[in-house]
């Protein structure tokens, strides 16, 4: 089977908590609107890592690549920080079973 990369962008002024259940919702919406099994979206992550120990990026693009060759089908969505216009924000990302 393949895999597709997802992503999802949270405000970096939200608490890990608040970050963790945005993302177990839109987990949670993926599963309801495709199905449990192989649909290429954020559904199949594990779960979430998000990568405090790791510098903040200075794009969204160096953010994505980081994620892009850092995540790995199967396992936990990472979430780094970057910056966009001016703001800090969570990249979150996963290669999703499809």
């Amino acid at each position: 089977m393949g895999a597709e990369f997802r992503t999802m962008t949270v405000s970096a002024s939200e608490t890990d908590e608040a970050v963790r259940r945005k993302f177990e919702r839109a987990q949670e919406q993926d599963r309801y609107e495709n199905g449990h099994l192989y649909s290429g979206g954020l559904g199949m992550a594990s779960g979430l890592l998000l990568r405090k120990d790791l510098p903040v990026f200075e794009s969204h693009s160096a953010a994505s690549e980081w994620l892009t060759e850092n995540c790995q089908k199967w396992q936990n969505a990472i979430g780094v920080r970057h910056k966009t216009n001016g703001e800090t924000m969570w990249l979150i990302g996963a290669w999703c079973a499809s």
